[in-house]
């Protein structure tokens, strides 16, 4: 093995660093087989004609193969030393290895002096990252010693790129999650009070949001579902939440007047519409003034075992006509209340009707306290696929 190419050599060192923490980054090692991986090297193994396929990701000191289209199954992770991807890292372009016997810097390696006797190999770089390092392969192996015409290499590389445009893809899913979990609203200390929610969406990207903050000795609590999903829809939900924040004191009548001419236009445009539950919360008296822009799915449970759902009679943000006045409303708060509100995926984990709010409040009260209740939600939701963005906030007055 020729030393300038050694992945672990000290020059090499930094990269390999590098290398690692990007396919740290990638996520995807430990997620076992995927499908979009899979039809990328079954695709290549039926092209060409070879006994195996393989998409490989390399670490520091080991590869991981990520897919393998292959009789003899390998891995999943080999000494990067002892394979033809790790003694090609530092080589830019494709590598075609027609007979590895007869080449010294990979006669060598135990997949060729031993089982499957590997004597042809090609393989293509794949990359990421702005700077473009490579973080593994895309490669063909066979026993019998071959070469590939240009028209051959052209079509490895194409899939090469196909399998670069998954990874990417999916780190910049990663990047989207990290991005939308700072989103969440900020835990929040209200004597008296307990506060918590969670929004799970269909997709990566959800066109639900919950909001909430305190001004002074007030509340602020909004839950707002976008019409749609997936990225139309949290584009348009990343909007409204900015406008939300933009008016962190403002009651709930001049947030959403505000909102109707500022975000309603743009909504408008694309086509979609925003309902909108906003409230302000007067922690000392428990009084709650709101304003509810379409949305009706906010369930109210009393202390005694009674229980109520506030419905809206306001259009959603978007179709509410321009110049009409909203109408508002308020609540009482009372020690032992609690509100439950959702979006309207929250529906779809029963029978589709305001009865599921009804059964998510027997579920509160068989669980009162905020986290195991929502780990029961999410439990449903894995049970009951909601085909939907699902959001649930619960405050309690205790």
């Amino acid at each position: 093995m020729h030393q300038e190419t050694s992945p672990t050599s000290a020059r090499s060192a930094p990269a390999a660093v590098r290398r690692a923490a990007l396919v740290a980054a990638l996520d995807v090692v430990d997620s076992g087989p995927e499908e979009r991986f899979e039809r990328i090297t079954r695709i290549a193994r039926e092209a060409f004609g070879v006994s195996g396929s393989f998409l490989n990701l390399a670490g520091a000191e080991v590869l991981t193969i990520k897919s393998q289209q292959s009789d003899a199954v390998f891995g999943p992770t080999i000494p990067l030393q002892d394979t033809f991807c790790g003694r090609t890292l530092d080589q830019a372009g494709p590598v075609v290895v027609p007979d590895a016997r007869a080449d010294d810097r990979y006669a060598d390696m135990p997949m060729v002096v031993e089982d499957p006797n590997v004597r042809f190999y090609a393989g293509v770089p794949l990359r990421v990252g702005d700077d473009s390092v490579k973080v593994g392969t895309l490669c063909l192996v066979d026993p019998q010693p071959r070469t590939l015409e240009p028209d051959d290499l052209a079509l490895l590389e194409e899939l090469g790129v196909w399998a670069e445009r998954e990874l990417a893809a999916g780190a910049d899913e990663d990047r989207l999650r990290g991005v939308l979990a700072g989103l969440q609203p900020a835990p929040v200390a209200v004597p008296g009070y307990r506060i918590g929610g969670m929004s799970v969406p269909h997709g990566v990207v959800s066109g639900d949001l919950h909001e909430w903050h305190l001004a002074g000795e007030a509340l602020h609590l909004t839950v707002s579902d976008v019409m749609g999903k997936g990225m139309s829809a949290g584009l348009l939900a990343a909007t409204i939440r900015g406008a939300l924040l933009a008016r962190p004191s403002a009651d709930p009548e001049q947030v959403v007047a505000a909102l109707d001419e500022q975000v309603g236009p743009d909504l408008g445009r694309a086509e979609s519409f925003a309902t909108m539950f906003n409230g302000r919360l007067d922690t000392g008296s428990g009084r709650m003034d709101f304003v509810d822009a379409g949305h009706g799915l906010v369930l109210q449970m009393r202390a005694d075992g009674r229980e109520r759902t506030l419905l809206s009679s306001d259009l959603p943000i978007g179709l509410h006509p321009a110049g009409f006045a909203r109408s508002s409303g308020s609540l009482e708060l009372e020690p032992g209340d609690v509100l439950v509100i959702v979006s309207d995926g929250a529906l779809e984990l029963w029978d589709s009707t305001l009865t599921s709010l009804s059964r998510l409040g027997a579920m509160w009260r068989e669980e009162p306290e905020i986290e195991p209740f929502l780990a029961r939600v999410r439990a449903r939701a894995l049970e009951h696929d909601p085909g939907d963005d699902l959001t649930v906030v619960v405050l309690a007055r205790d």
